[in-house]
């Protein structure tokens, strides 16, 4: 059940919705996809009312591009016909058989998909079939592109693969786009705004660097990356860290954090050094990444997550300290 909702989406805008399983991201989707009706509210595209005051405008009748979790593809039709079967609908009746030729080409041509026109599902790879899902999508032009979690069936390297695929597809298109996904890294490398919901309700809507570096709640930071929670006192702007002499001073730590006594801190702001001053921790598990290291530090009953550079390594059981960079 969706509590509140009141989004206002500009056009041309890419928006990822994120939260976790059954937080209603998905029937918000449905829901301007016209698969729902709403029991209150308006969905409004521009100056149309899709629902809501007595109207529900049928799916096929709206502005609409889905791709979804699935490829949805037919096993006996070739590349080109999946792309060419939504111009067969009424919505585009008025389209010339030049207009709709040229619309293929083109969609089939920024997809990468023109080696494999004439191949059937069963020939392609798990990204060249999500390629013909958003081929087929893009082919009519829509307004909005409504996408319920289109990568979570691809391996890792395929993911990135085709995030960037999407965004190109975005500034060819200039569609609007509203991306549905769990996935914190694809909303925060996609998106220009992203919505990030709990229990049916709007947490915060921000861009990635503001959904990053201020969240506004407790969720919205430990949901999106990783994010440590000091705990402590506030007086006014100064927070002392529990059970140390430390005060750290923030006039911009939002009010539920200060009301819940904590101080967020993501993993790359906290730096280590020997053992001396600062936040004492030993650490108990390390990961390396290539450009960086990944610490796990225990203080006291806590488990801190410590971002570091490779230039000076420790190793579990080394006691160290952690400070605050800015």
């Amino acid at each position: 059940m969706l509590k509140e909702i009141n989004l206002d989406i500009k056009n041309s805008e890419f928006i990822a919705i994120l939260g976790p399983s059954g937080c209603g991201k998905t029937t918000l989707l449905r829901i301007v996809g016209g698969f729902i009706e709403p029991t209150s509210g308006i969905v409004r595209l521009n100056d149309q009312i899709y629902s809501g005051e007595g109207h529900m405008v049928p799916v096929e009748q709206r502005d609409l591009g889905m791709v979804f979790q699935s490829f949805a593809l037919w096993p006996h039709m070739t590349v080109r016909q999946h792309v060419e079967f939504p111009l067969k609908s009424p919505r585009h009746k008025g389209m010339s058989a030049a207009q709709k030729e040229e619309a293929v080409e083109q969609a089939i041509s920024c997809t990468g998909l023109k080696p494999y026109a004439d191949r059937l599902p069963g020939e392609l790879s798990g990204g060249q079939r999500q390629r013909v899902a958003l081929a087929r999508a893009i082919v009519g032009k829509p307004s909005i592109l409504l996408m319920d979690e289109p990568l979570s069936a691809l391996d890792a390297e395929l993911k990135i693969e085709m995030r960037r695929e999407i965004q190109n597809i975005h500034k060819l298109t200039g569609a609007t786009i509203l991306y549905v996904t769990h996935d914190q890294s694809e909303a925060l490398a996609m998106a220009d705004r992203i919505i990030i919901m709990k229990d049916g309700a709007v947490e915060q809507i921000g861009t990635p660097r503001e959904i990053y570096m201020d969240p506004q709640t407790v969720f919205a930071a430990t949901f999106v990356s990783r994010c440590n929670l000091l705990k402590g006192s506030w007086h006014e702007d100064a927070f002392r860290v529990d059970q140390e002499g430390i005060l750290l001073r923030n006039p911009m730590i939002p009010r539920e954090f200060r009301s819940k006594g904590l101080y967020p801190v993501r993993p790359e702001q906290l730096s280590i050094q020997p053992e001396g001053q600062g936040i004492p921790g030993v650490i108990t598990n390390k990961q390396y990444n290539g450009r960086e290291i990944h610490y796990s530090v225990q203080y006291h009953d806590e488990i801190l997550t410590v971002y570091s550079s490779c230039q000076t390594e420790y190793n579990p059981g080394d006691r160290i300290s952690l400070t605050l960079s800015a």
